[in-house]
């Protein structure tokens, strides 16, 4: 069971000190003798950078009463030094002797992305530390075991100091990676609170999941199940489906021209079966094979590391047990309120094995289907497998999709009517939901299996096109509104400064607003020449200001 407690009075974070005293950076408690932190952060108190010390090195329990001073050693095996691509930096050390019981530092698995974390770390000039907040962005680095962090503030950024501090997801308060480098780690880094650089606000984390691929003696404590389910690991030998490899690697990596793919693995010896597989354990940061990456490993038929966000297989299984699995590692199960992190599902996922759920009708309507509602609103990416035809469960998806579809372009439509007196060439809304309706219709009729089975598939893949394609000129038309609406909101603003500095009957701003104002509002507008028009009135206003504020004449 995972301890939490409030913020600000975590009892496991620690400072790690060099050979002279100095500060080297941050570390993490994760039981009464181990600590967390990174590589190049120990490397400080080593005469050779590219190993580990083999010497004490000192350590400050700043979460503890009176921050006691300790030694600690590296653990043989424990220490995975920084690699040019972006990966390892990890270390794990031993106290001199064990701490009294916990909390220790929560560490967990769980969604990483549009999540605020906060982070404590020991800059020079703060030697008793500094907490910083921040945003998970995406996955980073060229094998992209890390994870951007964006500054969620302009006050105190992440800066050279905070290398091994925890990152404390805000909702849950379990720590859900490590930081690991920052835009500038280095001597000319910007002072702390010095947020106006790019820089620095930007920094880098090691998800838990990667820890634990590094460090697979510290799973004993973290709770819960990689977000790739260890099921996807047997028989990886199998020869592997070409075609449905690179269906699968270019639904993750977003260059097919879909939100959900389906997939019918036949039995679980199948090559299709070993494709989905290879998939998912191949982008797993933890589960990924532990050999050196090789050539093969950057295939085209390969998703990326973390390019999965998470891999379920329901066979056997209760969808009360898989809608709390996903609702778990989402953090959804945390939001006690209703908030935010209930709000979000997985980006990219897999569902395998519908039909052999526990019960497959109630999978599909509790679990399937609202995730692929969201599938085109939010983009999300999701590979739904079957190990038969399973036609009744593919109809009744392929009906529901009918139906979101019908929605979705009842919607672009409503945006269509509300946009097109207003601006010029709105894009056309696309009307195919009652023609795949006739063909679903057609499909249920069909008896022969071979043709219903390309027929089915082809269905499914059009109703995907089709729903993705309403979406995005529904967001197109709500885009072209809102633009019109900001030009129309600044004319407005601009024309109530220059009242208010006695400008409005200027004679060279009044047919700068009247032909702004008539690009706006005489018709169907051409919003590239209405925002120039716009532009242009907005400058002479404020050129106006500034020489009746200097005193001259405007």
């Amino acid at each position: 069971m995972t301890v939490t407690v409030e913020h600000g009075s975590e009892p496991w974070p620690v400072r790690i000190r060099g050979p002279r005293g100095e500060v080297l950076g941050a570390g993490m408690l994760i039981d009464e003798r181990q600590i967390l932190t990174c590589a190049h952060v120990v490397a400080g108190a080593s005469d050779d950078p590219h190993a580990a010390p083999t010497g004490p090195i000192g350590i400050d329990l700043v979460g503890q009463p009176g921050s006691p001073h300790m030694s600690a050693r590296v653990l043989p095996g424990c220490w995975v030094p920084p690699t040019d691509e972006g990966g390892g930096d990890v270390a794990l050390l031993e106290l001199s002797r064990p701490m009294s019981p916990g909390p220790y530092a929560p560490l967990r698995r769980m969604r990483l992305w549009d999540r605020h974390v906060v982070v404590r770390g020991f800059p020079d000039t703060l030697e008793q530390g500094l907490y910083v907040r921040a945003r998970l962005a995406g996955p980073s680095g060229t094998r992209r075991e890390r994870v951007q962090m964006d500054a969620a503030t302009t006050g105190p950024q992440i800066s050279p100091g905070f290398s091994g501090a925890a990152v404390v997801d805000d909702i849950t308060r379990t720590v859900v990676g490590m930081v690991v480098s920052t835009y500038r780690d280095s001597h000319d880094a910007p002072p702390v609170g010095a947020g106006a650089s790019p820089a620095s606000g930007l920094s880098w984390m090691i998800p838990v999941e990667t820890i634990l691929h590094h460090l697979p003696r510290l799973g004993d404590l973290v709770p819960g199940t990689p977000s790739v389910d260890r099921g996807f690991l047997a028989a990886n030998h199998l020869p592997v489906d070409p075609a449905v490899a690179r269906q699968i690697t270019d639904l993750f990596t977003r260059q097919l021209d879909a939100n959900v793919l389906i997939v019918v693995t036949v039995h679980s010896e199948s090559a299709s079966a070993a494709a989905v597989r290879r998939a998912a354990v191949r982008s797993s940061r933890e589960l990924r094979p532990t050999a050196a990456p090789t050539v093969a490993d950057d295939r085209a038929d390969v998703p990326p590391v973390g390019s999965i966000d998470l891999a379920v297989d329901v066979t056997g299984r209760a969808t009360e047990a898989v809608s709390q699995r996903i609702a778990e590692w989402t953090g959804a199960a945390d939001d006690t309120a209703g908030g935010h992190a209930a709000a979000l599902p997985p980006r990219s996922s897999i569902i395998d094995n519908i039909d052999e759920a526990g019960d497959p009708e109630t999978l599909l309507s509790d679990v399937v289907m609202p995730l692929v509602d969201q599938a085109a609103t939010r983009d999300l990416r999701v590979l739904l497998t079957f190990r038969g035809e399973a036609l009744g469960l593919r109809l009744a998806l392929l009906a529901r999709r009918v139906a979101t579809l019908a929605a979705t372009e009842a919607a672009a439509e409503r945006a269509y009517r509300a946009v097109a007196p207003l601006v010029a060439d709105p894009p056309p809304v696309p009307s195919r939901s009652t023609r795949l309706r006739i063909r679903l219709t057609a499909l249920r009729a069909m008896a022969d299996p071979s043709a219903r089975a390309d027929r089915l598939a082809s269905t499914e893949r059009a109703i995907d096109r089709a729903v993705r394609e309403a979406e995005a000129v529904r967001r197109r038309l709500v885009a072209m509104e809102a633009d019109w609406s900001e030009l129309r909101g600044r004319l407005d603003g601009f024309l109530a400064m220059a009242v208010d500095h006695g400008l409005d009957e200027d004679a060279a701003l009044s047919p700068l607003y009247r032909r702004a104002y008539e690009q706006l509002t005489g018709g169907a507008c051409d919003l590239t020449a209405a925002a120039a028009a716009v532009h242009r009135y907005a400058d002479a206003v404020r050129h106006g200001v500034g020489v009746r504020s200097a005193g001259g004449v405007s």
